[in-house]
């Protein structure tokens, strides 16, 4: 069995059953015609990080430490960030990590409701093509690999889920095994950033053949992103040209606005 990728065999026929089916609304249940398992009226109210979307706001969050401000701002980073340069080449996210976008990564990862990876991955390849070029993309995609504690009890990764659908919407390979992790870290929910940083130095190992390549990495939620930063690094260690983040929804960081 391999680290960071689900049960082959089972994931790979429930694709292909859910590629036959014809799609249908997750919320409403209501047949969609939109290209995904989501309807137009649904879509609205999905939590986006965008600039003049009033009235859902606070809309807008630096996508490094998740710092919120008011939305009338368009930038991706706050000005503390863009003093400090990170390893990652960009970070792309869509949403929030808020209603209903919480319930949708929940419902995927925890009651194994595969749909929502399909979902997911749309929408976050949606988002990739709307601020990007096909120049711009990546060699390939690498799914945030989970514990092997996590994965054995799961069955499966849902950064991989959301990678699969993400990649075959925008025509880009993933490698869902060309990165692992070496260490069996307890579970990071609820450790602050120094934390979480402390349990993961040194968890990860990527494979050889990633050297000289550009990738993004793809992940479901980004808290304080001490994982992704430090498999980032990782990435470069083993020579990666570059590496970007992709993530479907970004938290606010906590005690930095009114908004949780």
């Amino acid at each position: 069995m391999e680290i960071g990728h689900g049960w082959p065999e089972i994931a790979t026929l429930k694709r292909q059953i859910l590629a036959c089916l014809p799609r249908f609304c997750c919320f409403c249940h209501q047949k969609t015609n939109t290209g995904y398992d989501l309807c137009r009226y649904c879509r609205f109210h999905l939590p986006t990080i965008v600039a003049n979307s009033r009235p859902k706001t606070p809309s807008s969050v630096c996508l490094n430490c998740g710092f919120l401000w008011s939305d009338d701002v368009a930038r991706q980073e706050c000005v503390n960030c863009a003093n400090y340069p990170t390893q990652l080449k960009r970070i792309i996210c869509p949403f929030r990590y808020h209603f209903p976008i919480d319930g949708m990564i929940g419902r995927l990862k925890y009651r194994q409701q595969l749909p929502f990876g399909r979902l997911l991955g749309s929408l976050l390849a949606e988002e990739v093509a709307r601020v990007t070029t096909d120049n711009q993309y990546p060699d390939v995609l690498l799914p945030v690999p989970l514990s092997i504690s996590r994965y054995r009890s799961r069955g499966f990764n849902q950064a991989g889920e959301i990678a699969h659908w993400c990649g075959k919407v925008l025509g880009i390979d993933v490698f869902p095994t060309a990165v692992g992790r070496q260490l069996d870290t307890v579970s990071l929910a609820g450790l602050d950033r120094s934390e979480r940083s402390q349990q993961i130095r040194g968890a990860f190992w990527a494979d050889p053949s990633l050297k000289g390549l550009s990738v993004a990495m793809v992940d479901d939620v980004l808290t304080t992103g001490a994982t992704s930063g430090e498999l980032a690094t990782e990435l470069i260690d083993y020579g990666v040209r570059d590496v970007q983040l992709w993530v479907v929804a970004r938290t606010p960081a906590t005690g930095k606005s009114g908004t949780s």
